[in-house]
């Protein structure tokens, strides 16, 4: 299974602060089996963010959102995955209660100095009709799972302590359930050369014929070498493995003829 991660707000896109999550949830993804194609960072733009739905539904099965789902005006993620599937809007009582509840604590522990539902609080209860609720057991807003058709989209906090308690409880177990087991093992080496664009021919070779992706890594012409990564995937660990052994022999075998052309 592809993905696609996005990350909502106006405070990520103006840098006003550095995102983390997108991070976090690709690494997940890749320990879990999923390969991450996209990340994307979007405004508090209904459209945008309805469009940008829309448009990567065309290029992977999973979307995952970050970020959109707290009580105020500009906080649009659920309306827009509603509209991008043609859903409803509706107000979930069980959503309602559990941040009812979250208030309700936060008040007796002198944390807030109002603990009923204003109207801010209670448009975190809206959700797609068809969602499955996410619990949040760190914040107010709960998360939502959509699943239409043979697509996923999961929308998640963008506070990190949030969103990583709930990838990890609710988000996880889910995708080990839907995925195809696909197993990322990736290798490094070094080799004793430093100019890229001569190693990239031997690279592109190795890629088209091992299905094992070579990336160069330069370090700049200060130095004398070079390192190289090799990722593959594969159902196994075992023949993850044995692909990576196979695409760096090919490699070595290539520089070392590249190399011994120029003497």
């Amino acid at each position: 299974m592809q993905s696609s991660v996005f990350g909502i707000g106006k405070e990520l896109i103006s840098a006003q602060i550095k995102d983390n999550n997108a991070y976090y949830i690709s690494k997940r993804l890749n320990e879990i089996g999923v390969e991450n194609r996209f990340i994307v960072f979007l405004d508090d733009s209904l459209d945008d963010i309805v469009q940008t739905i829309n448009y990567f539904l065309t290029k992977t099965k999973l979307i995952i959102t970050t970020g959109g789902l707290g009580p105020t005006f500009d906080d649009l993620t659920l309306q827009a995955v509603a509209l991008a599937i043609n859903d409803e809007l509706i107000l979930s009582q069980e959503c309602l209660s559990e941040i009812e509840l979250f208030y309700k604590k936060l008040y007796e522990e002198g944390k807030i100095a109002e603990k009923h539902l204003n109207v801010n609080r209670q448009k975190m209860a809206y959700v797609p009709k068809s969602a499955i609720l996410l619990k949040n057991s760190v914040g107010a807003a709960c998360g939502v799972y959509v699943k239409k058709d043979e697509f996923h989209i999961f929308c998640l906090p963008g506070v990190p302590a949030e969103m990583q308690t709930m990838f990890e409880t609710q988000v996880e177990p889910i995708l080990r359930s839907i995925c195809i087991p696909n197993i990322t093992q990736t290798q490094t080496i070094e080799c004793d050369i430093n100019d890229e664009s001569l190693l990239g021919f031997i690279s592109q070779e190795v890629t088209q014929k091992t299905h094992v992706y070579v990336k160069t890594l330069p370090q700049g012409f200060s130095s004398n070498t070079m390192s190289v990564r090799f990722s593959v995937n594969a159902p196994t660990k075992d023949q993850a493995q044995k692909e990576l052994e196979k695409a760096i022999s090919l490699f070595n075998e290539l520089l070392s003829r590249f190399q011994s052309s120029k003497l």
